[in-house]
């Protein structure tokens, strides 16, 4: 699957480019995500940039919304410098690659 594809099987959503600002609980449990840039999608079409887009979730109930991947083809590898762990707080490279996919159901709304 492209990610044309995968825009093209969805009626209505958002489709969210980069990584954002990002928080995550202690517990690695609950998070609240953000982007570098957004776009609404309506009936299987890129329709309006968007902006301020958040998405909230906890790791189980996100982790088992997913219900389509991109394939190998469209894999990228991504990561930041500070791993948020530790006090006082540790710095160390944290990498994980991965391709566009589509997560149903999972609470979108503006940041303020």
């Amino acid at each position: 699957m492209t990610p044309g594809e995968l825009i093209a099987d969805t009626e209505d959503g958002v489709y969210i480019q980069g990584r954002g600002s990002f928080s995550i609980d202690q517990h690695r449990v609950n998070f609240q995500f953000g982007g570098d840039f957004f776009w609404e999608i309506k009936n299987g079409k890129l329709h309006r940039p968007l902006k301020k887009v958040l998405y909230k979730s906890c790791n189980p109930e996100f982790w088992n919304s997913c219900d389509a991947i991109c394939d190998e083809r469209f894999w990228r590898p991504f990561g930041v410098v500070n791993c948020g762990k530790g006090q006082p707080s540790q710095t160390a490279r944290m990498t994980h690659g991965s391709a566009p996919a589509r997560f149903r159901n999972i609470r979108v709304g503006g940041s303020q």
